[in-house]
């Protein structure tokens, strides 16, 4: 088990790629049991009181994480490597988001987060697109470039589909 997060990590900071990693169904499972958990819970410390969104949102995460990766490979002719760019794409994001908990926790608890706080979030969040794309970007064989361009094309999507259900479900979300 120490070796498989091991070769998560190495991915996740863009010295691997995702061929590193082993695509077949019983690793999918290994790797998306964490995922949900700790999406649900980073979820639910953003959101208390919206239990029913934290679950939608994370439903809907991993459609957008399956549908839009599978489409990237489809259309660049590689779609033998989505069992393991799924595999990549799920392990990278759960260790990322378990690594972001604690700055979650302490943001949930504060009224208005010290600019610390935030950076160390955006941090993170930086550190999931340039994950994202890296592992994008080998599994399709296009450039790191190319590979940014799909990683922010995803938060952007990502963005919007969680608008779309904030406003479904009547989250109200705070005013900058």
């Amino acid at each position: 088990m120490a070796e498989l997060v091991r070769r998560v990590f190495y991915v996740s900071l863009s010295l691997r790629g995702p061929d590193s990693l082993p695509g077949s169904p019983g690793m999918l499972a290994l790797c998306l049991i964490p995922w949900a958990a700790i999406s649900i819970a980073s979820n639910l410390l953003v959101f208390p009181q919206y239990p029913a969104g934290a679950l939608l949102g994370v439903a809907l995460e991993l459609l957008l994480l399956f549908g839009y990766s599978r489409l990237v490979l489809q259309l660049a002719g590689k779609l033998e490597r989505w069992p393991q760019t799924l595999v990549s794409l799920v392990g990278v994001q759960a260790l990322i988001v378990a690594a972001a908990l604690p700055l979650a926790w302490l943001s949930a608890r504060i009224d208005e987060p010290p600019l610390i706080l935030q950076a160390g979030e955006f941090g993170f969040l930086a550190w999931w697109l340039v994950a994202m794309a890296n592992i994008l970007s080998q599994a399709a064989g296009r450039s790191m470039v190319g590979g940014v361009l799909l990683a922010l094309g995803h938060f952007v999507l990502s963005l919007m589909v969680y608008a779309f259900m904030f406003e479904f479900i009547g989250v109200e979300l705070p005013q900058a």
